[in-house]
């Protein structure tokens, strides 16, 4: 018998191809945020796919709810119900965090050529800023105070660049009323995925973008040691994911899907390893086993997992599956999935890897066993919808994505569980 959901909420109209869990209105619980949008399909380049246009959505929508379900506000029109639209969203293309160092939150959209930023609380537009090109749907807070002409939140693009920019340039450096606070730059590897974090231990947070630290004063520099900047491939090289453990020294560990490696770096930048492998899409490091302090755990794009030990020794290779416990729609045969985290540390009796790229998520344990873990809800089985041939499934809402959230504020994670119409709450404890 696996983990029952302890509670379902139905977004109806207003549910997200992407959802964001952030406490937005200051009463210590996470707010849902619904993102519905094209993502990286919206930049002009993409959009004159003939399978992107046949199911362009027809808004941008972005949708703010209580956990009970309650709606809070709504920014933007929601795509109607009988249309399914397209989207690649890269988990990136909202931020939340205190801006101005008002003790309110704002929540950042990024919407290819505007960038929005929004009153947390109430939704209310704060400002707007008009990019160089359509393609920033990528966006990040530091979430702490900054100096005049530094960056309160950063922006980029995360897909093909235009003119002289290459995959995943450049990013831009925002200031709290969304003024351009320093040029466009190019970073290498920069990818899909950033993280604002003290990376230099000097009591300010930074952006980690790519394999780079960047200030928010525009400063930057490469802190992973094994990475050349000066020859690093933007397109093959990127970083598709990033994830981060605390050590008990009080250090941490990186480790990086950097799409031809994977790879586990230490604090100050000395790389422990990086593996090439297929194509590194995810990573999570854990404590998935009692034979060393941590591991590893890093996955190719459909398959397979892989699981190392901080000393780079390879403990197993197997494969993974897609797993349809109430049935796979007949929709999905012959489309592949690509999500940006398809892989995430779950902590229960001890760690285990969440894998979430098709079909209902399931858990591997330290030996590279399967368990299911989460009993799939009636509502969670798919309906049939018509979607071009070239699309990707979950680009078009099927499959499941999956956070580790702190659901009631009280210190206890939760198992999130969702796709465009409804979300599932499992309790981890």
């Amino acid at each position: 018998m696996g983990i029952r959901h302890s509670e379902e909420v139905a977004f109806g109209p207003y549910g997200g191809a992407e959802l964001f869990f952030a406490d937005i209105d200051g009463d210590g619980r996470p707010e849902v945020l619904a993102y519905q949008g094209p993502g990286v399909f919206g930049a002009g380049m993409y959009r004159q796919w003939e399978h992107v246009a046949a199911a362009y959505p027809r808004s941008t929508c972005l949708s703010a709810f209580k956990t009970d379900g309650t709606r809070l506000w709504t920014f933007g029109e929601p795509n109607p119900l009988d249309r399914p639209y397209i989207c690649h969203a890269h988990e990136s293309c909202v931020a939340v965090g205190d801006v101005d160092g008002d003790g309110v939150v704002e929540v950042a959209l990024a919407d290819g050529d505007t960038i929005h930023l929004l009153d947390g609380p109430t939704g209310t537009p704060r400002a707007k800023a008009t990019m160089p090109h359509d393609n920033f749907f990528i966006v990040q807070a530091l979430g702490e105070p900054v100096e005049p002409g530094e960056a309160a939140l950063v922006v980029k693009n995360g897909e093909g660049g235009y003119d002289h920019w290459r995959y995943g340039e450049p990013l831009i450096g925002l200031d709290a009323d969304l003024n351009t606070a320093w040029a466009p730059v190019a970073i290498p590897g920069a990818g899909h995925h950033i993280l604002p974090l003290d990376l230099d231990a000097d009591g300010r947070r930074e952006f980690l973008v790519g394999y780079c630290m960047v200030k928010p004063s525009g400063e930057w520099r490469c802190i992973v040691d094994a990475v050349d900047a000066d020859s690093l491939d933007a397109d093959r090289d990127h970083v598709d994911y990033t994830d981060v453990l605390p050590l008990p020294d009080g250090g941490f560990v990186l480790g990086f899907a950097g799409s031809s490696k994977g790879y586990l770096v230490r604090d100050d930048g000395r790389t422990v390893f990086a593996h090439p492998d297929r194509h590194v899409q995810g990573c999570a490091l854990g404590r998935f086993r009692t034979d060393s302090d941590y591991q590893l755990a890093i996955y190719n794009d459909d398959g397979p997992m892989v699981l190392y030990d901080p000393q780079g020794t390879e403990l197993w290779r197997v494969p993974t599956q897609e797993r349809w416990p109430l049935g796979m729609p007949a929709a999905c045969e012959g489309h592949v999935f690509h999500r940006n985290r398809p892989v995430l540390r779950c902590s229960l009796d001890t760690d285990a890897i969440l894998f979430t790229d098709g079909g209902w998520p399931w858990l591997m344990d330290g030996e590279g066993q399967v368990v299911m873990a989460f009993e799939p809800p009636e509502a969670s089985r798919q309906p049939e919808m018509d979607i071009p041939d070239r699309a990707r499934a979950d680009d078009m809402g099927y499959g499941f994505a999956t956070k580790i959230v702190d659901w009631d504020g009280d210190g206890q994670m939760h198992a999130v569980i969702y796709d465009r119409r409804h979300l599932w709450v499992f309790p981890l404890a």
